[in-house]
């Protein structure tokens, strides 16, 4: 599963090894960063004639997020019925390879399922309010047994000592609310994205209009690709040239 802690700790040790670089006597060669760019040409494959006419489906390059692409698809339902469109479903696959290798040629790479991620991130959320209120559990019982043990010992002024065990345990606990609450917002806030920027599990009207983002990994090695919408009983596919730009 592709996840979103996956893509947070590839940032941070990227970050760090860059760091790491500079501070180095030998240089690391920055990722490959592409772009992609839809190709009219569509010989040998499905066209908009060979293809279903049971949806106009526009896909756009966005940008490309570490090892994923980022996709805006919209997909308009033009039968006179209902059709789901499920996400996960949608997937690249390489045409022609640019080192001429076969190897990656067919390969499908699945786009992210924003259902799997809402579930872990709800998952992250359970964990984090379990931590917490162990934490503040903690601190409270810490904080208990600090004033038991200044009341208890041989110093002369027990109520100073008192005194800043009190403070103490609550600095620790404002600091333990304040992380509690920067986790909870960052959790929302992603929560929220792949709810509503993504593009998810739909049931579409006739005549009806949905779109959002896809995520879907990619080959470095690729030089044209098509994403595949399998909403038909012929899918749709839209041709994609990959360049590198740096």
């Amino acid at each position: 599963m592709w996840s979103i802690n996956f893509y947070k700790f590839t940032i941070l040790i990227t970050s760090a090894l860059l760091l790491i670089g500079c501070s180095s006597q030998y240089t690391i060669s920055p990722p490959p960063i592409f772009t992609a760019y839809p190709l009219e040409e569509e010989t040998g494959h499905f066209t908009e004639k060979e293809a279903d006419e049971c949806i106009s489906p526009f896909v756009e390059f966005v940008a490309q997020e570490e090892d994923l692409f980022l996709f805006y698809v919209e997909v308009e339902n033009t039968l006179e019925d209902t059709i789901a469109v499920h996400p996960a479903e949608i997937f690249l696959e390489v045409v022609k390879a640019r080192d001429n290798l076969n190897n990656d040629v067919a390969m499908r790479y699945f786009a992210i399922d924003p259902e799997r991620e809402i579930a872990e991130v709800n998952r992250m959320i359970k964990e984090e309010e379990t931590r917490h209120s162990g934490a503040t559990a903690e601190n409270i019982i810490l904080g208990v047994f600090s004033v038991i043990a200044d009341f208890a010992s041989d110093i002369e002024n027990k109520e100073a000592a008192v005194i800043s065990g009190v403070f103490n345990t609550g600095v620790n606990q404002a600091n333990e609310e304040a992380f509690h609450s920067d986790v909870e917002k960052e959790l929302a806030e992603i929560k929220s994205f792949l709810e509503n920027d993504v593009l998810n599990k739909f049931i579409v009207e006739p005549g009806e209009t949905v779109g959002g983002l896809v995520y879907l990994p990619f080959s470095k090695r690729a030089e044209v690709f098509k994403v595949v919408i399998p909403l038909c009983e012929r899918p749709h596919s839209l041709l994609f040239k990959q360049v590198q730009i740096n």
